[in-house]
């Protein structure tokens, strides 16, 4: 592999000749996590600081350093950073923007509140993504999500994007020492000869990992909330046999001048939030050949995974990537997220 560091002005460049372990994450619609440990030199002094880019030039992929830590007894620095979108939590999304093409309407609002970061980071140009973000469905109801503002720039964009199954990465330009902001979705690849099969029999699915999570799990929120020195109820999304339903206790109170419609709707915004914090937890992870990621597949495609022995057969898609290096090699890994809805009926998880 290879590492180019970058102070955050950009005046120099730095390699990367030795380190004791390196751990790199990235996914689909998420902040990844890079943390590397290397010898205290000169050389290591000066290129890990707070603040400066790592640039994994294999895989296309830059962090930026958060945490650096100097530990003089083992004689090592240990450095942490997130993957480059996250600069985007720098700023707030203080400007209103209106979602409906969630392609556009993500780009309009980066673009509304970069606010100096102008210089650094740019949007990719449209491709004409179809998917919409709706505000009439049960996890937008009564509330009105299609307007993105308030909280961190970032953070308020990932559940749009999520919404539509769509990705967002940043590409970095070694040339222009800038990040283009990218909103992508995968390939559907398990059809015809680009089929892509992670199988344990043909050894392409090495180190299966199944993990199924439901403690967390919640479908259905009842929210109590005070007006006027009376007890509010209302029910946040639909009650059924299967319903796991979720009490919250807010506390909101009203703003100055707020009637009692505009309070309610803040309140179940706000249950809203909560509730789809509370989810099934389901993913999957599998070694694979690194020299196969970003030839056969990439990030966000959709593949199959098949094991006869463990009773395994769905189509999910690649959600996330984990490399590894250290003493005892180098490993990549990737996950697979939840199987995807329409091929339930080829889901067999039998235990």
């Amino acid at each position: 592999m290879s590492i180019e560091i970058y102070p955050e002005d950009f005046s120099t460049r730095y390699g990367m000749t030795h380190a004791i372990s390196i751990t790199m994450t990235a996914y689909y619609n998420d902040i990844g996590k890079l943390m590397l440990v290397a010898p205290i030199d000169d050389h290591n002094i000066q290129a890990l600081k707070v603040g400066n880019v790592i640039y994994d030039t294999d895989r296309k992929l830059t962090y930026i350093l958060v945490n650096v830590k100097i530990d003089t007894s083992y004689r090592r620095i240990t450095a942490n950073g997130y993957t480059a979108e996250a600069i985007l939590n720098r700023r707030v999304a203080s400007q209103k923007t209106k979602i409906t093409n969630i392609e556009s309407g993500v780009y309009e609002a980066v673009n509304g509140n970069l606010r100096g970061l102008e210089s650094r980071i740019q949007t990719a140009p449209v491709k004409g993504l179809e998917e919409t973000y709706q505000g009439d469905d049960e996890t937008t109801k009564d509330v009105d999500e299609s307007v993105v503002y308030g909280g961190q720039l970032l953070d308020e964009l990932t559940p749009v994007l999520e919404y539509g199954e769509l990705g967002r990465r940043m590409r970095w330009d070694d040339t222009t020492k800038k990040w283009t902001f990218e909103v992508f979705k995968g390939i559907d690849r398990t059809q015809g000869i680009h089929r892509v099969v992670f199988s344990t029999e043909q050894g392409t699915a090495k180190d299966l990992v199944c993990n199924d999570d439901d403690s967390t799990f919640y479908t259905t929120a009842f929210v109590r909330w005070d007006w006027e020195d009376t007890v509010q109820m209302h029910l946040v999304g639909t009650c059924g046999a299967n319903a796991r339903e979720l009490w919250i206790d807010s506390n909101l109170s009203p703003e100055d001048g707020e009637d009692f419609t505009a309070m309610k709707k803040r309140v179940l915004s706000d249950a809203m939030d909560t509730l789809k914090e509370q989810i099934r937890r389901k993913s999957f992870t599998v070694t694979i050949d690194p020299e196969d990621f970003g030839r056969l597949y990439d990030m966000g495609d959709i593949v199959s995974c098949v094991s006869i022995r463990y009773g395994v057969e769905f189509n999910a898609r690649v959600t996330g990537i984990k490399y590894t290096l250290d003493a005892t090699g180098e490993k990549t890994e990737v996950t697979l997220g939840e199987p995807i809805l329409t091929a339930l009926e080829a889901l067999k998880l039998n235990g």
